[in-house]
């Protein structure tokens, strides 16, 4: 979605108030609705969430509402309304996005509902026919699962906090269950053996503690509970994990089961931002043969509060200079520094870096690379602009192309664009792309490749032979030149298998017309050895770290 249309509305906990007081002058009733529990929430003067009634009990109706609004703007960013009707009354509803700064440094997203009560007349009321989603409100069971007959997501989210509603002084656990790897179930056994273990697992979970529980299915093989703390044992529930594991019996494939628990320590706290805390604590094992259990702790909350923090200052942060580009010199067998590779660097303005690993996964994410590529693309091509009619003239920069980039962006006519608007040869401006950027949709951005190197631009494949499909897609992809990294020999137990494979590589990518990088060159030995083996080009901290500009300019003077 293009995020020009969100209408999102920003506030922080102790302005909210103040906003919907301004608000009740225009309209009957304005609420705050968390769109996933649906219910009425209020922020308290000390910033905590309170709930309230369900939502539609206002219209007197039983669950979510078919055409639930709120929930589609908090999901969309964007205003949407509806109308409802209730014993001769009319309610025109609009619901806005809205996000909440809480005093924990956490961000809340609800809807805020404006709604106008119009008296309708008898006779009105009889002509008004029954919509589609009235028809699906009423006979759609909204709140369960069929296939198990556990809780839906937005019945597991109303029942538990319903729970909570009801003994308000109890501790409770969010428990979520996930089966590793479950595709291979319905791959290996069929689909009718995985869903008589789906219903089975939802059985077994049941049977971890049965007072005040509420147990549900959130989506495939993710089980969600919300159990009374006092009522649980780990030993119970690797018993449980026992259970679940042994409902497949085979000696080629062994069914793993992760839980991940959040403990509540603040009831009031949205079901879905605990679910998800839950929800992390298992991904901290889903590689892991052997835990089966893992829960929240706090430096997994630090962890996320980081990953808020990169996402909501984003925009701010691109646009006072925080984020700067770093320049990889690439060198030829001469040692003579003929361009290099474009790296973003996160500087904060104490002059503390934030090193890549920390952003740049968080930004993929959350579908922000996007933004950061393209402002990237455009210092560079600033940077060539700059050098024109100096020393430098002659130096190309390459930048970097991410997978994602090609869902958010016409990647060809955006570089193409930058060329034009600086005045610069496309020839200068190298484009690295790598392996897994096409192997998934090799004929969608074949025509982008394929343009770009139309015009000019040089296409490399990076990080070549990470990926799983590298020799079929150096038949299909006719990229100008090869980038190899040189840690697979240094990982590798038999150096000279390595050497021979590299040998091989080098002579097939000239046999193809292309050209040779590696990168990750740390010695003069191995720079010598991949001159004798046909290497075209290096790049490593051999000859320089990623540098400033500045300093990559004083490394060519010197």
């Amino acid at each position: 979605m293009n995020k020009e249309n969100q209408q999102i509305l920003e506030y922080t906990w102790e302005n909210i108030n103040p906003a919907l007081d301004t608000m009740r002058v225009m309209f009957d009733l304005v609420r705050l609705v968390d769109a996933t529990e649906c219910r009425e929430i209020t922020i308290e003067k000390d910033g905590s969430l309170k709930y309230g009634n369900a939502c539609f009990s206002v219209w007197n109706a039983k669950h979510r509402c078919a055409n639930c609004t709120s929930f589609q703007s908090c999901n969309s960013g964007i205003k949407k309304e509806r109308t409802e009707y209730y014993k001769d009354q009319r309610f025109d509803i609009q619901s806005l996005p809205v996000r909440i700064a809480m005093p924990d440094q956490t961000i809340y997203s609800c809807s805020m509902e404006l709604i106008t009560f119009r008296s309708i007349s008898s006779s009105e009321s009889a002509n008004i026919p029954e919509t589609k989603d009235q028809i699906e409100t009423r006979e759609h069971l909204t709140t369960h699962d069929n296939m198990t007959g556990l809780l839906n997501w937005d019945g597991f989210c109303q029942a538990a906090r319903q729970a909570m509603l009801d003994d308000p002084d109890r501790k409770r656990l969010i428990l979520v269950m996930n089966i590793r790897n479950f595709k291979l179930v319905n791959n290996l056994f069929g689909r009718e053996k995985g869903n008589e273990i789906l219903i089975d697992t939802a059985g077994i979970i049941q049977t971890l503690c049965t007072e005040k529980s509420v147990y549900g299915r959130n989506s495939a093989d993710i089980f969600a509970a919300c159990i009374p703390k006092d009522c649980f044992h780990e030993e119970r529930l690797n018993e449980i994990i026992s259970q679940i594991q042994g409902l497949v019996s085979s000696a080629s494939f062994h069914m793993t089961v992760h839980f991940g628990i959040y403990e509540v320590t603040n009831a009031n706290r949205p079901m879905s931002l605990m679910f998800d805390w839950a929800y992390m604590a298992l991904e901290s094992i889903r590689d892991d043969l052997e835990a089966h259990i893992a829960w929240f702790n706090d430096e997994m909350f630090k962890s996320l509060l980081h990953e808020q923090e990169v996402i909501s200052s984003f925009q701010q942060n691109l646009k006072s200079g925080q984020f700067v580009i770093y320049l990889q010199p690439q060198v030829n067998p001469q040692e003579e520094i003929e361009g290099a590779e474009c790296l973003v660097r996160w500087i904060l303005p104490n002059g503390e870096m934030i090193p890549p690993f920390r952003f740049i996964g968080i930004l993929e994410q959350s579908n922000l690379i996007a933004t950061l590529d393209q402002y990237v693309w455009e210092l560079a091509a600033k940077q060539l602009a700059a050098w024109k009619g100096t020393k430098y003239e002659n130096l190309y920069l390459s930048i970097n192309v991410s997978p994602r980039d090609f869902y958010y962006v016409d990647v060809a006519n955006t570089i193409i664009n930058l060329c034009k608007k600086y005045d610069i040869q496309p020839g200068m401006l190298h484009v690295e792309i790598t392996e897994t950027a096409v192997a998934d949709e090799t004929q969608d951005n074949m025509a982008s490749i394929e343009k770009l190197q139309a015009h000019g631009f040089k296409v490399e494949i990076d990080d070549f032979g990470k990926g799983s499909s590298s020799l079929s897609l150096l038949k299909d992809i006719k990229a100008d030149v090869l980038k190899i990294d040189m840690g697979f020999l240094r990982e590798s137990e038999n150096e000279k298998r390595g050497s021979v494979i590299l040998h091989s590589i080098i002579d097939m990518a000239k046999n193809l017309g292309m050209e040779v990088i590696s990168e990750g060159v740390e010695t003069k030995e191995q720079m010598q050895n991949l001159t004798d083996l046909g290497c075209d080009m290096f790049q490593g901290y051999y000859f320089s770290k990623p540098i400033p500009v500045a300093a990559f300019e004083s490394l060519l003077n010197s």
